[in-house]
């Protein structure tokens, strides 16, 4: 088989002096020439009478006309018996006695052949000696390239002196790439034979060769070529699973912004010009950039659309090879042209030739270009000279012998630099900010951003009276200046600078006073005035009358990698995890990578893991300066936040936190401003240098665990309740007891007098994980306790001693309680109680004191039979879970609780008795429950909009209401086999 650039190919066919190659090449396309003339030249009788399969693919960018029309033409050549189109794919199939180059020829009026494979249709079996002599069989090539499934011998055409190349299918111009991947295995530390090439090594060569074209199509390719060498698909290294997966990521990242083109124009002959863009390409990818790779000579069409939009910087290795190429002068002009564009940014690297050369037309272009006079168009020659004009003039860079690599490393360090300002979003959107018309009145802009984002604390040593004075000598340009209190007056400054331009930046300002003290006030500024002022806090902006602070975003994931990457050199699965714990704050993803670089990589996540205990001096320095500006009701709360919260439903935590005394609202917004915490979809969000540097604060209150206000370490706490050494200092205490074996104390809360927070939950919820017995029974619980959460408590009920007058919130699912307590106790701030499959549960009338009661959870408690007189006056009550109470057998009427919104009786199998549903029910479940009819209080629920009655294989009719009913979207009746809906006309 040969595959071949099919323009080229046709007009060697015709043998026609090649187009596009100027006096030098043509002896190696001579060569080339003779060599398919040879192989597919008229003389060749035994190839003409032969019926053969020719495998095209095309580039119709799925225009069904263009697909159509090609169908039509191509059946209506002479000797084709058989066409088909795969649409997807573009693949198209002919079966005759036709030649290809008329095939192509045919295509090319309609769109681009990509490439081209013709074999013949009965070929003689292949011995292995044969193919691994570079005779190629198309039996041994993968089935996505063999077109219809049918095997033959195909043609091998020598192309270089000496040498054999196979390029499979499905490839354009895969002849390059295949020789430079067995150069590339001859190079490697120890030099690979294919036997010996793992899938390594495979992604290390397609990490060196990223092109414009489909990554896919190229391993597809070099797959097919290691099998036609007698490499089996499963010892071949492009079929293997890393390679796969490296084949989805490329996808991903070459969406991003994050890539560079690199463009050269090498026809192979000069190792200079191929080692220096093989060291610009490696320094691209230690860099984590991916380099998108185009030779201009090589390519036929340069699509600007489909390969320049990847990115906006690039880099042009420029040669005399430009000279001798009118193809690759053509591209040029059309890069050119997209630069002016859309602001494509090259930088050039001249080698072997000076830009006043090329501006001047000496060397090598002044020999060369006058001789296209005779045969191309002066207009096509004018445009040519003005790309290599317009190329020359940018500044670039002179390649010397024995440079490349310090070169190609400044090269690559600058064009990284434009990158991030091209890509970087931050950057854009300040820009943008400031790039508008001039307004009537003075601009006061603000920039703000989180701890970490790398403002500068400017001129703090100064003092305010000295940054003053240095900021009026600016203004009036004078270095000393004697200026009294009078002279600074609003009304003075605007007389003195109403006609002078003036822009003034004031970074890192942590008080809108400070900014007043040193400007003399906002008053006095007008047109033609632009300040620019940074802080962390949103409000102090505000304060300083900007009127739409600018929030400074955090780095997007390809960033952070590119800067892991920067120093991890090796690629490793810590680098996800650094992304992770710097959560996108570049001081926080600098420190903790340089940190952890230094270490040895099986210690990397160890020493990371020491550092989110022991957060570095510099992550806490710029967080401080945020914290510290904090009142108590701020600092208190972030660290409540920062210990327990993080992730969780922001009016959840409101309602905890508000019992605790705790201006909760006020303070997260003023958290929000400070840039220390956000929400996403209400729930709190804080950056993960940030809760460690919280937690670390907490751990440095003292050595001793007991001693601490909050507690959240598994072993700090166990030793803590094992030992009975709790304090009054401790206010919090969160414990995952997943796995956890332990016996606790009767007193082990009884010194405790300060505890607000209590919740030992289970986050390994396959079966039955949480073991804290208490097998002496517990004495009393801190009255202090605003939060009771005891996931699996162990006893039979709560501690009579025990006063929850505070309790906001009890959730104690799969507890083996019967009852929380005997007798009355006060349960005043009671908002929400979930004991859902507590399967001893008998009582809840302890519920009837909870007046503001709004959620009840009682899922799975098997046991319970009446609720009747416990739910009835809870009129703040939003929502009602009792589903599964296999043994409830009745309800009373709940039409007084004009708060309930969600009701979920689902399961409730001897449930028969509803006496009335409340007036503004949102949801109903009744799925499962033995009902013959709903109560007529149903009809009246106007606000219902969901109805599951799923199974109730008694429900004998519905009321008209329901059936009529314009406020139900989700109405469920599957399974209710006795319902009559009345009869259907036919």
């Amino acid at each position: 088989m040969f595959l071949w650039n099919p323009k080229d190919c046709i007009s060697d066919l015709a043998n026609r002096p090649d187009p596009d190659d100027g006096p030098r090449r043509s002896t190696v396309i001579g060569k080339f020439r003779n060599a398919a003339v040879k192989e597919f030249g008229p003389k060749d009788t035994s190839v003409d009478k032969t019926n053969y399969q020719i495998v095209l693919e095309l580039d119709t960018r799925g225009d069904k006309s263009i697909q159509k029309k090609v169908m039509e033409k191509v059946s209506a050549l002479s000797g084709v018996y058989d066409v088909s189109l795969d649409t997807e794919t573009d693949t198209l199939i002919i079966k005759g006695d036709t030649k290809l180059h008329m095939v192509v020829e045919e295509v090319g009026n309609y769109c681009d052949c990509i490439s081209a494979n013709m074999s013949i249709m009965q070929p003689e079996k292949e011995d292995e000696k044969s193919v691994l002599e570079g005779k190629v069989s198309a039996g041994n090539l993968p089935p996505s390239t063999s077109g219809s499934g049918d095997s033959g011998s195909e043609i091998n055409t020598p192309v270089v002196s000496g040498k054999s190349i196979i390029t499979p299918p499905n490839v354009r111009n895969l002849d390059m790439y295949w020789y430079s991947f067995q150069n590339f295995l001859d190079q490697r530390k120890r030099p690979l034979t294919l036997s010996g090439c793992t899938a390594k090594d495979a992604i290390d060569f397609l990490c060196m060769r990223q092109t414009s074209a489909n990554a896919e199509v190229l391993v597809r390719g070099l797959s097919a070529a290691c099998e036609a060498y007698g490499i089996t698909p499963k010892e071949n290294p492009f079929r293997s699973l890393p390679v796969i997966t490296y084949l989805k990521e490329t996808r991903r990242i070459t969406r991003e912004a994050d890539c560079v083109l690199v463009f050269w124009c090498s026809d192979n002959l000069d190792e200079d010009e191929t080692h220096f863009v093989e060291a610009i390409l490696k320094e691209l990818l230690e860099q984590g950039v991916t380099p998108l790779t185009y030779s201009l000579s090589q390519r036929e069409n340069l699509d600007e659309k489909m390969m320049l939009y990847r990115s906006n910087v690039g880099i042009m290795v420029v040669s005399n090879s430009f000279a001798y190429s009118r193809q690759s002068l053509d591209h040029l002009v059309a890069i050119m042209e997209y630069c002016k564009a859309k602001h494509l940014v090259i930088t050039p690297l001249y080698l072997k030739v000076t830009p006043s050369e090329i501006l001047g037309w000496e060397g090598r272009f002044e020999q060369v270009l006058p001789s296209y006079s005779d045969f191309v168009q002066a207009d096509r020659i004018q445009k040519w000279k003005a790309a290599l004009t317009d190329m020359a003039s940018i500044d670039g860079h002179q390649w010397s012998k024995g440079s490349q690599f310090m070169l190609a490393k400044k090269v690559v360090r600058n064009t990284c630099f434009r990158l991030d300002l091209k890509n970087n979003k931050n950057l854009v959107r300040i820009l943008a900010l400031l790039n508008h018309p001039q307004p009537l009145d003075a601009e006061i802009e603000g920039i703000w951003g989180m701890a970490g984002i790398d403002f500068h604390r400017m001129c703090k040593s100064k003092g305010l009276r000295q940054m003053r004075d240095d900021f009026l000598s600016k203004v009036f340009r004078e270095e000393k200046l004697g200026i009294g209190a009078c002279d600074t007056k609003p009304s003075f400054m605007r007389e003195w600078f109403q006609k002078r331009a003036i822009l003034v930046v004031l970074d890192d300002v942590s008080n809108a006073r400070d900014a007043e003290y040193v400007f003399g006030g906002f008053s006095w500024f007008s047109r033609g005035h632009r300040i620019i002022l940074t802080s962390r806090s949103k409000q102090v902006l505000v304060q300083c009358k900007v009127k739409e602070p600018y929030e400074i975003q955090k780095l997007y994931e390809f960033e952070s990698s590119r800067l892991c990457k920067r120093y991890l050199k090796e690629e490793s699965a810590i680098i996800s995890e650094l992304m992770s714990c710097s959560s996108g704050i570049p001081l926080a993803l600098k420190v903790l990578v340089s940190s952890v670089s230094e270490q040895h990589v099986n210690d990397m996540k160890e020493h990371l893991q020491s550092l989110r205990i022991n957060p570095p001096t510099k992550i806490q320095e710029a967080f401080r300066r945020s914290f510290d500006g904090l009142d108590e009701n701020g600092k208190n709360l972030f660290l409540d936040l920062a210990c327990f919260f993080n992730g969780e439903n922001k009016d959840h935590v409101v309602q905890l936190l508000d019992a605790c005394s705790f201006f909760t609202y006020l303070g997260i917004c003023d958290l929000i401003d400070e840039s220390l915490i956000s929400l996403l979809d209400n729930k709190i969000e804080i950056p993960i240098p940030f809760q460690d540097i919280g937690r670390f604060i907490v751990h440095e209150e003292d050595m001793d665990p007991c001693e601490r206000s909050r507690l959240w370490d598994s072993n700090d706490i166990i030793d803590v309740l094992t030992n009975n050494s709790g304090t009054e200092a401790i206010e919090g205490i969160f414990l995952d007891a997943s796995d956890l074996t332990c016996e606790l104390s009767p007193t082990v809360f009884s010194n405790m007098y300060r505890l607000r927070l209590l919740k030992f939950y289970c986050s390994n919820t396959s079966g039955y994980q949480c073991k804290l017995s208490l097998p002496q029974g517990l004495d009393t619980l801190p009255d202090e306790l605003r939060l009771l959460h005891w996931e699996h408590y162990p006893l039979d009920n709560l501690p009579q001693k025990f006063i929850p007058e505070n309790l906001v919130e009890i959730n104690m699912p799969y507890s083996n309680m019967e009852k929380l307590w005997e007798g009355k106790k006060n349960l005043e701030k009671l908002k929400k109680i979930k004991l859902s499959h507590s399967r001893k549960l008998t009582d809840v009338l302890m519920l009837s004191e909870a007046m503001n009661l709004e959620h009840i959870d009682l899922e799975g408690c098997t046991s319970l039979i009446d609720a009747s007189t416990s739910i009835t006056h809870l009129g703040k009550l939003v929502s009602l879970n009792m589903k599964d109470c296999c043994r409830l057998q009745s309800l009373p009427s709940m039409v007084d609780l004009t708060s309930l919104k969600v009701v979920n009786l689902s399961g409730c199998s001897e449930l028969e008795d509803i006496q009335g549903f409340p007036p503004n029910l949102e949801e109903l479940y009744l799925a499962g429950t033995p009902l013959r009819e709903l109560p007529f209080s149903v009809e009246d629920l106007s606000e219902l909009s969901t109805l599951d009655l799923e199974n109730c294989v008694r429900l004998q009719k519905l009321p008209s209401g329901v059936r009529n009913s314009r406020s139900i979207v989700n109405l469920k009746l599957s399974g209710c086999t006795s319902l009559e809906l009345g009869k259907r006309k036919r």
